[in-house]
This record gives C-alpha cells, sequence and structure tokens, in this order.
C-alpha cells in the first residue's frame, strides 16, 4: 500500500488531489487527519490542513476506465452547470425580492458572528430601500473596532455580498452594533460644535482628525447653517478630513 502526505483545505480535496497525481484505487483509500484545517475570519489566517492518505494503486485497465468515467462525469457536471447558469441569468435574477435581500444580507452578517465566535442577536427590516442591521449582544462590542473601522468594513462586505447576487439592486445596508452610530453622532456633534466655537472665537481655521463619508457627513450637517463658519473636506480616503474655517 502507498501513502502520501498532501495540504489541502479538507479531506475531500485532498483526495482530489490525490486522484489528480495518482492512479489511486479510489475504494482503497485511507485518509488521516495529521493537522485540522482552519478557516480563520472573513478568510484572514486560514490555513490548509495536512492528510496522510494510504491507497493502492490501480492496474492499467482500471485506470483507463476511471479516466474516462471521469471525463463523462465533468462534461455532464458542465453541461449542468451551464443549464443552471442560464436558468439564473433567465429568472431568479430578475426576481430577487426585497425578501431575497434581506435574507441574504442577514445570512452574511450571521455567517461573520459565526466565524469570529461571537453571540449575539441579528435584526433587520428595511426602509425606503435601506436594509438595517442592528446587532445586539455584550460580545458583539468586538466587532465595532476604533472609531468604528471594523464596523464599516462588515457593513461594506455586507453590500458587496448582496451587490454579487444582485447587480442591479439599488438597495443599500446600514449595519449598527449595540446602537453605536447613534452615540456616535451624538459625540461628533458637541465635537463639531466645540471646534465651532473655538473657530468663531479665534477666527484661526481648524482642521478635524481623519474621518470616513458618514462621519463627515455629520459634521457638515450639523455645522451648515452655523453663523460664524464654514465647513468642507480636503483629502484622499482613508486620510479625508473636514476642515472648519470662519466667515
Amino acid at each position: 500500500m502507498e501513502s502520501k502526505l498532501i495540504n489541502a483545505k479538507s479531506s475531500d480535496e485532498a483526495v482530489e488531489k490525490l486522484l489528480k497525481s495518482t492512479n489511486a484505487d479510489k475504494a482503497s483509500i485511507q485518509i488521516t487527519v495529521k493537522e485540522k484545517p482552519s478557516k480563520g475570519f472573513l478568510g484572514i489566517g486560514a490555513k490548509n490542513g495536512v492528510f496522510e492518505i494510504h491507497y493502492n494503486l490501480l492496474e492499467e485497465s482500471k485506470v483507463e476506465i476511471e479516466e474516462i468515467e471521469l471525463e463523462v462525469k465533468s462534461i455532464e457536471e458542465l453541461n449542468s452547470t451551464e443549464i443552471e447558469n442560464t436558468e439564473v441569468s433567465k429568472e431568479e435574477k430578475v426576481n430577487i425580492t426585497e425578501e431575497d435581500e434581506i435574507k441574504i444580507a442577514k445570512e452574511f452578517v450571521v455567517e461573520i458572528l459565526k466565524n469570529a465566535d461571537i453571540s449575539a442577536d441579528v435584526d433587520v427590516k428595511i426602509e425606503d430601500n435601506l436594509i438595517k442591521i442592528n446587532i445586539n449582544g455584550e460580545e458583539a462590542s468586538a466587532l465595532i473596532g476604533r472609531r468604528g473601522e471594523t464596523l464599516d468594513a462588515i457593513q461594506f462586505l455586507t453590500g458587496l455580498a448582496l451587490n454579487k447576487v444582485n447587480k442591479d439592486a439599488h438597495t443599500r445596508v446600514f449595519i449598527d452594533i449595540e446602537n453605536y452610530r447613534s452615540k456616535r453622532e451624538k459625540s461628533l456633534k458637541r465635537y463639531s460644535y466645540k471646534a465651532a466655537k473655538e473657530v468663531a472665537r479665534t477666527k484661526r481655521t481648524k482642521k478635524l482628525d481623519y474621518m470616513n463619508p458618514y462621519e463627515r457627513r455629520i459634521i457638515h450637517s450639523a455645522l451648515q447653517n452655523d453663523r460664524y463658519v464654514i465647513t468642507y473636506s480636503e483629502g484622499t480616503d482613508p486620510y479625508r478630513r473636514v476642515v472648519i474655517e470662519h466667515k
């Protein structure tokens, strides 16, 4: 009996690699897991497992028969895939409903929580083409990140997942964790009012910290009717910020 060590994401993939590289008898294959594979988080830190496979070699005639069977199977799978893709392009892509979009967005977020080993409740609703996802749970706070950077990344990835399924979708995604967005908005408004008073008093231009588009809009909106200052943005994301200038 022959043996071989193979790096792969799963035992099935290890067997596929073996069959492609050797004339192994599939019925004789025995697998031992030397190192378990790891999925990582969001695909980051993923690691292949190590599988030791014991097997017997096929006789030449059996090899030829199996190769023919594999070719037929590949052709059948290819044809089946082409038919399914055609059906999807003609029907499913056109018939994506709001309920489907909500389900896709929620499942994507739930999968992120699962991979991060975080227990939390996920509440989803849609308002004016905006899918609002609220994540509640003490453990979920770990996914907010510095100034909401991790939360913004999750929101961006969820939007991409939705767009991948339905490229014609006009639905946007808004994700919040433990009411962080509301708390952050109040904090930014206080910060902007304080900075505006300073500029009005000293008549010196003040450049705020780097912010994402969502946070910059909060600052602009808070000070748009201020009697003494004007605001504008400068720089290129992610190093773009609001500038407060005396009128």
